[in-house]
């Protein structure tokens, strides 16, 4: 039996959601950023058009193919999916592996090419190294290696030094709420936005915490964690959860107040809980590099594993016009998109 694509919209979400449901149940491919609940949040901050490519045997659906599409002035960028790292790619039942993933794949490189695209990025998911399937659809794009980390929940063991800075945390009047109000929101963003200014690094916008801190998500999707000592907030950490992962989505916390070790009691917090929604992964998302403060960080929780995805790349409007907008005008025109590496213009 054949197996069909078609694109899914607003009304396959309840069909959507209990495939994700099914195969995130044995699957650490799938998370939260997979849900409907995000595509709707990646429309509402403009980050572009979903297209949401659906693979179908017999009437029942096997596979899906995250996608956002963003048209400018500039010309059209595809990517599966942008906004993070490892976090997309083809989703599917094993038993059609192979098959959903040349059809998905095929489908979404000739939507590009129809666009004329200026780029297609394609990810592949968190803890799936079968590149095969990848190299045998777009043996000919450019391929970047990455790596990122994820921990095995109910491994207790984490460097002394964890279990040192939750003491000293516990011991200062550090404690950590799941009590979401608007002000508290307001003052994680706030404190989230100067440590991205800190650290130079792009923030997401104010309207996506918002966004996954609705009360309709929080305990079901998301968990919004703040740090607080005598009923300021010190920091926070927000989670996005999938059937067996939770991703470690957006973490941070006061820089005069780090030696209060909120960030520690937070991550405790969410692991915590993690375990106890039955959930069997902590996903670190990627780091900077090895030699990076956040990478130790990570190492010190013990466990801490390292995987290794790609992300497939090619450009069909060619590498003039990519060379002519440069770094400046992709970052300007395709923010939170993986157009091009830079370093290859």
């Amino acid at each position: 039996m054949g197996i069909a694509v078609e694109e899914l919209g607003r009304e396959n979400d309840a069909e959507l959601t209990a495939f994700l449901d099914a195969v995130g149940a044995s699957s650490t491919s799938i998370l939260g950023y997979h849900y409907p609940f995000y595509r709707d949040m990646l429309v509402a901050i403009d980050i572009g058009e979903p297209l949401c490519l659906g693979a179908r045997c017999g009437g029942r659906l096997v596979g899906y193919l995250p996608a956002f599409v963003r048209k400018t002035g500039a010309g059209t960028v595809v990517s599966s999916l942008p906004y993070f790292g490892p976090n997309a790619g083809v989703l599917c039942v094993d038993e059609k592996r192979q098959e959903v993933h040349d059809v998905l794949l095929a489908e979404i490189a000739d939507r590009a090419r129809q666009e004329n695209a200026l780029g297609c990025s394609i990810y592949t998911p968190f803890r799936f190294e079968d590149f095969d399937l990848y190299d045998r659809a777009l043996g000919a794009w450019t391929v970047l290696e990455k790596f990122t980390q994820y921990r095995l929940l109910g491994n207790d063991s984490h460097d002394s030094a964890v279990g040192w800075s939750l003491r000293k945390a516990q011991r200062l009047g550090v404690e950590v709420s799941r009590d979401v109000t608007p002000e508290r929101v307001a003052a994680f963003y706030a404190i989230y936005e100067r440590n991205c200014e800190e650290f130079g690094i792009p923030p997401k916008s104010r309207a996506c915490v918002e966004f996954l801190t609705q009360s309709e998500l929080l305990g079901k999707h998301t968990r919004l964690y703040t740090a607080l000592r005598e009923g300021k907030v010190l920091g926070g950490l927000l989670m996005i959860w999938s059937p067996l992962v939770a991703s470690y989505y957006i973490p941070c916390s006061l820089t005069e107040a780090r030696n209060l070790q909120p960030t520690t009691m937070l991550i405790d917090a969410g692991m915590r809980e993690a375990q106890e929604r039955g959930l069997q992964y902590w996903n670190w998302e990627s780091s900077p590099g090895r030699d990076s403060g956040v990478y130790r960080f990570k190492k010190n929780w013990g466990g801490a594993v390292e995987s290794n995805y790609r992300i497939y790349v090619e450009s069909f409007a060619g590498k003039d016009k990519l060379a002519a907008l440069g770094r400046e005008g992709l970052t300007r025109e395709f923010p939170q998109f993986f157009v091009w590496p830079f370093d290859r213009l």
